[in-house]
């Protein structure tokens, strides 16, 4: 559902049940006028996002549960039980037929939300302010921004990038202790007021198959085209090419050893995210070279740093590297945190070359490791965003999980994630064109 539709009024049989909505923020004997959090409130109202209470009062310091925060942010993002449409819930404490199941792994899908560990949600929990942060930050799509900021603690990026954002503002919530009601609410109006949720839903639209990886707009806008990083050569080149004959493949070892593009941490047990990239990434080399493959890595040695002035240098400089080697192929490695469990991978569009191999490399994992199957999702990452070649970003394991971390640090683990890549790119590059038109046509009878 394409995020123009965010602000429809939708209200579930549930909360119809609950709430009184036909109120204002105005009407509320305990939100007034001069309350700090009243605009944001009666906005949400007016949307029907939120609600009081049916004696009509709002109750601004309640606490509230994870699984109503997750209602909160799945009708804020367009959640209709009308056209929404889920199997299960991978969490163990949501039972089916629960009230928030459906709101729940609408947040789940989306990646707003990882779970406590052990496959637990922890549904009637209350929900805390960092954790409420975290899904903001997520839902405007920068939690790629948030987990490059290294912290004591595994909120400490996802709080400071919030902040970047202006979602505290007005906000007097602390971390460690349950969010009330009223700064809810004005994270969730911050949230909406970025506009970047808007912006996030563009890259993948429902009606049509993506055929191509690359973004051929750019070329009728002249404005565009001068400041369009990628020659004309090379965007020439790629058009060229047939994306299921691989020859050359980009390798990216997320992050840097040093400098300010840092991945995430795990000082209990001493590992470091660019570290176990790297290590994950030369064995998939190897891998790949000794299948005939040739390979091109953005970093080299375990000590290598590229264009370590910006995290977005950096990035950019990992595409370009793409670019100018003509890669078929773009593999992003890195490790997952915030408290869930499992191995995920990332697309630009299920309904591509590259949601066709992201789906293959996601099978080969979790048949090849002990690791969670967290499935493949859509997201605007800048690496999967700005590149021509069909291209992955691989969230191998949790380094905040001890279960994960053993497999991430452990050279066995490492060459199983390895070799369960390699895998993938074999079976992806044996592919027809018959066999990829189909795999999309199954992935639109999936979603349907």
């Amino acid at each position: 559902m394409k995020k123009k539709a965010i602000l429809v009024l939708l209200i579930t049989a549930y909360l119809l049940s609950v709430f009184s909505i036909n109120v204002f923020a105005s009407d509320f004997p305990d939100m007034p006028r001069t309350h700090k959090n009243y605009v944001a409130v009666s906005d949400l109202v007016k949307k029907g996002v939120i609600a009081g209470y049916d004696d009509g009062y709002f109750r601004p310091e309640r606490e509230i549960t994870r699984t109503e925060f997750c209602a909160l942010m799945a009708r804020t993002l367009g959640y209709s039980k009308d056209t929404y449409v889920f199997e299960n819930v991978p969490f163990t404490d949501v039972k089916e037929g629960y009230w928030g199941e459906a709101y729940i792994s609408f947040c789940y899908e989306r990646g707003l939300v990882n779970g406590m560990g052990n496959d637990e949600f922890w549904p009637a929990a209350k929900v805390t302010m960092e954790q409420a942060v975290k899904m903001a930050v997520c839902a405007i799509g920068k939690e790629d921004e948030a987990l490059r900021i290294n912290g004591e603690k595994w909120y400490d990026g996802y709080v400071e990038t919030a902040k970047a954002y202006n979602l505290y503002y007005k906000v007097d919530g602390e971390t460690g202790v349950p969010a009330i009601r009223s700064d809810i609410a004005q994270v969730v109006y911050n949230m909406i007021e970025t506009g970047l949720m808007e912006e996030e839903d563009e890259k993948d639209s429902e009606d049509e198959i993506i055929i191509d990886d690359s973004t051929e707009d750019a070329e009728d806008d002249t404005e565009a085209e001068e400041e369009d990083p990628i020659p004309p050569e090379i965007r020439v080149a790629y058009k060229e090419k047939n994306f299921l004959n691989v020859k050359t493949i980009l390798i990216d070892a997320g992050h840097n050893y040093s400098g300010r593009d840092t991945g995430a941490e795990n000082r209990e047990l001493g590992l470091k995210e660019e570290d176990i990239t790297w290590r994950i990434a030369d064995k998939l080399r190897d891998c790949l070279e000794d299948m005939g493959y040739n390979v091109v890595m953005t970093r080299d040695k375990i000590t290598d740093s590229i264009a370590n002035t910006s995290v977005v240098e950096s990035l950019q400089a990992r595409v370009d590297l793409g670019h100018q080697a003509l890669a078929d192929l773009f593999i992003s490695i890195h490790c997952n945190a915030g408290g869930g469990s499992g191995t995920e991978v990332y697309c630009f569009s299920r309904k591509s070359y590259a949601g066709t191999f992201a789906n293959i490399v996601q099978k080969n994992i979790v048949t090849n490791t002990e690791l969670y199957d967290r499935g493949v999702k859509t997201a605007n990452f800048f690496v999967i965003q700005n590149t021509l070649m069909p291209a992955i970003l691989i969230e191998t394991g949790f380094i905040d999980n001890l279960k994960d971390a053993k497999i991430l640090a452990s050279e066995e683990g490492q060459y199983s994630i390895a070799q369960a890549v390699a895998n993938a790119v074999a079976e992806y590059d044996s592919m027809e064109n018959s066999d990829f038109v189909q795999s999309i046509a199954e992935e639109i009878s999936t979603e349907e």
